[in-house]
C-alpha cells in the first residue's frame, strides 16, 4: 500500500490546549511512500511560558526544566527541512495542526508539511462506533505507550504504526531516543 508521497507523523506536547499555548516538544516520523520509516526528529523547546498543570501531568516536563532549552526558532528551520514538503499526518491532526503550525505563524514562516492526514478520524471511519483516542486504537492493534506519560516521539512512532495498520502493514520497530537539541537539565526539576 502507498500513500504516493511520503508522510510526516508528527505529534506535539504543549504548555496547554489554547491558541495561546506554545509548543514544548515535538517528534516525528519520516515515512517514504509505501508508508516505510525512514527516519526521526525528536525536539524540546524552552515555550516562554508556564505550562498548565494539567498538561505537566500529561508530558512531565517542568518550567524550570523547559526554561533551560532552546527556543522553537532556533530549529524551525531543521523542522521545515525534516517535514520537507511531505504530507502531514498527525493522531489528532486538528490539535497538532494548530499548535505546530502556530510555532511557524509566529516566525512568518509556512507551514512545512502540504496536505494533511489525521489517523484518528481514518480510524473511527474504519472502526465505526470503537474508541479512537491514540491509546485505545493503538491497543487494537497491540501496541501500547513504554510509560504513563505522553512523549512526542512515542505518539507519533504510535500514530505511525497505527497509519500502517490502517493501511494493512505490521507494525514497525519503534526506535525512540532522547531529544536531539535538549540542554543539560532535569525533565522533573
Amino acid at each position: 500500500m502507498s500513500l504516493g508521497r511520503p508522510v510526516i507523523v508528527f505529534d506535539t506536547e504543549t504548555t496547554g490546549c489554547t491558541g495561546q499555548d506554545r509548543v514544548v516538544s515535538l517528534g516525528a516520523v519520516r515515512l517514504d511512500a509505501a508508508l516505510e520509516p525512514e527516519g526521526t526528529l525528536h525536539l524540546v523547546f524552552a515555550p516562554g511560558m508556564r505550562c498548565h498543570f494539567g498538561a505537566y501531568r500529561v508530558h512531565g516536563m517542568s518550567d524550570a526544566y523547559l526554561a533551560g532549552q532552546p527556543g522553537f526558532a532556533e530549529h524551525a528551520g531543521e523542522v521545515a527541512e525534516f517535514f520537507g514538503g511531505a504530507l502531514g499526518c498527525a493522531h489528532n491532526m486538528a490539535f497538532d495542526r494548530r499548535m505546530l503550525g502556530g510555532e511557524f505563524d509566529r516566525l512568518e514562516m509556512a507551514r512545512p508539511w502540504s496536505g494533511e492526514l489525521c489517523t484518528m478520524l481514518a480510524w473511527r471511519r474504519a472502526r465505526p462506533g470503537e474508541r479512537s483516542g491514540l491509546a485505545h486504537a493503538s491497543a487494537a492493534c497491540g501496541l501500547s505507550r513504554e510509560g504513563s506519560l505522553h512523549g512526542a516521539l512515542e505518539d507519533a512512532w504510535l500514530a505511525a504504526n497505527l497509519l500502517r495498520a490502517l493501511h494493512g502493514l505490521a507494525p514497525a520497530p519503534m526506535r525512540l531516543h532522547g531529544f536531539t537539541n535538549e540542554q543539560v537539565g532535569d525533565m522533573a526539576a
